[in-house]
């Protein structure tokens, strides 16, 4: 709950500056029409008729219920929903995967007890209902909780047909499974219907025919990566996250698996023990290696200017947000903490390129103040397309040169270049990966 009310705060003056101009014409488009019908001088049930037509197109189609997400529940928008239960990737679950669908397969293995109902997943969500609306269908406690679950239990047994109709927020008999289409996506987000998917999946039935709004929806997951301040409004992920709505259009710039592994070998051979080791990770992004090296032992944290990077972090590497510091890394830097083990990825060229509060040689410094045994860093390189005149003197061993100059390390090993340069990338990155190692004293 936390974590999403810390979004909320963060995210919403920044959405009303990033919806696009057409959307934006569209939804105020709609919203027109959806007044306008409630004001025409009709009966109550034609305005109701015509405010539930205006959002939807007419022709239905085919989806594969793999593709179809995690929507709204009680007529709670998705977003509302992963707001007030502080799940962020809610409406990144496959309704597959979700609660609903978990029932139904628990309920096939073996016969539930009123206890084992209640310690499920979709038990959970209907407490959330009655938290956040007052009821899920007709229930407002835990026996209503078991009795809506062995209801949804019944229909499965019963072929899929409902026994019991005209519940509160419940779908009339005749209205079809409704989705708006995820953008930049082929998935789709469930508006309503999530018990007829899950019915159909654990059926066995390869798809289900859907109505679709006109507008397309985001995930709560989109907007914060469209607003992470380093990105530009390119759909770049410079760390690895999982998601479905993802993997369509959106290029993940960096493996980070290369650079990890040459770390964790680096400090094997320094013998450095990750139970007793400290791990700083500068410009963190979404706290990917914070993540990786705390799994790998070490007390790890990272500082990051974007305020959006630790909630990102909880979200999708279940990172505790006080492992990552908010603000300037030369202001961190500057405080007089000492790690074992720090890295610094693709953040040097900043500097050195004029846009940072201090000049190259005093960032390298502050790193080297910061770093007790090993600074494991890369840079942007002149051999890159769109740094071959601003860094004209940047290769692999001015860089080298330049990092033992202006630090106090004993050595500094080349461990080769990052495996980046691929296409759409090919003619850039490919940054050499170096470990500045203080002999122990």
């Amino acid at each position: 709950m936390e974590l999403m009310n810390e979004a909320s705060r963060v995210l919403k003056p920044r959405a009303r500056r990033a919806i696009r101009g057409g959307v934006q014409r569209g939804r105020r488009a709609t919203s027109r029409a959806a007044v306008t019908a409630k004001r025409l001088p009709v009966p109550v049930r034609m305005r109701q008729w015509l405010y539930e037509v205006l959002p939807w197109r007419p022709r239905r189609f085919d989806v594969p219920v793999e593709m179809l997400l995690m929507g709204g529940q009680n007529r709670v928008s998705a977003s509302e929903y992963a707001t007030e239960t502080g799940d962020l990737l809610w409406p990144s679950t496959r309704v597959i995967d979700g609660p609903h669908t978990a029932l139904l397969r628990a309920a096939v293995a073996k016969s539930l007890t009123d206890e084992e109902i209640l310690a499920t997943q979709y038990a959970d969500m209907a407490r959330s209902c009655i938290r956040i609306s007052g009821q899920f269908f007709s229930a407002t406690d835990a026996a209503g909780i078991v009795a809506e679950a062995r209801g949804f239990i019944a229909r499965h047994e019963n072929g899929g047909a409902a026994l019991v109709l005209n519940r509160p927020h419940q779908s009339g008999a005749r209205t079809p499974v409704r989705v708006a289409r995820v953008e930049a996506s082929d998935y789709f987000q469930v508006v309503d219907g999530h018990h007829r998917i899950a019915l159909a999946a654990v059926k066995g039935q390869p798809a289900v025919r859907v109505q679709c709004k006109w507008l397309p929806v985001s995930t709560p997951l989109q907007d914060i990566l469209n607003r992470m301040s380093w990105i530009g409004g390119e759909r770049e992920l410079y760390q690895p996250v999982s998601a479905p709505e993802l993997t369509k259009s959106w290029t993940t710039v960096r493996s980070c698996t290369d650079r990890l592994t040459k770390m964790l070998e680096c400090s094997t051979d320094l013998g450095l023990e990750p139970s007793t080791s400290t791990y700083l990770d500068v410009a963190s992004c979404y706290g990917w290696f914070v993540r990786e090296m705390g799994g790998a032992g070490f007390d790890a944290r990272g500082v990051e200017r974007d305020p959006l990077a630790p909630i990102l972090g909880r979200a999708v590497y279940g990172l505790e947000s006080a492992r990552v510091t908010t603000g300037d890394a030369v202001d961190f830097l500057g405080s007089g903490r000492r790690f074992d083990v720090v890295s610094c990825f693709s953040l040097l060229h900043h500097f050195a390129l004029g846009r940072g509060r201090v000049d190259a040689e005093e960032f390298v410094r502050l790193l080297d103040g910061a770093t007790g045994r090993v600074l494991f860093l890369d840079t942007g390189q002149q051999h890159e397309e769109w740094f071959e005149k601003s860094l004209s003197e940047w290769d692999t061993e001015y860089v080298k040169k330049f990092l033992l100059a202006n630090s106090t390390f004993d050595e500094i090993l080349d461990l080769g270049p990052d495996t980046d340069a691929v296409p759409p990338y090919a003619k850039n990155y490919g940054r050499h990966f170096f470990a500045c190692v203080r002999k122990q004293s």
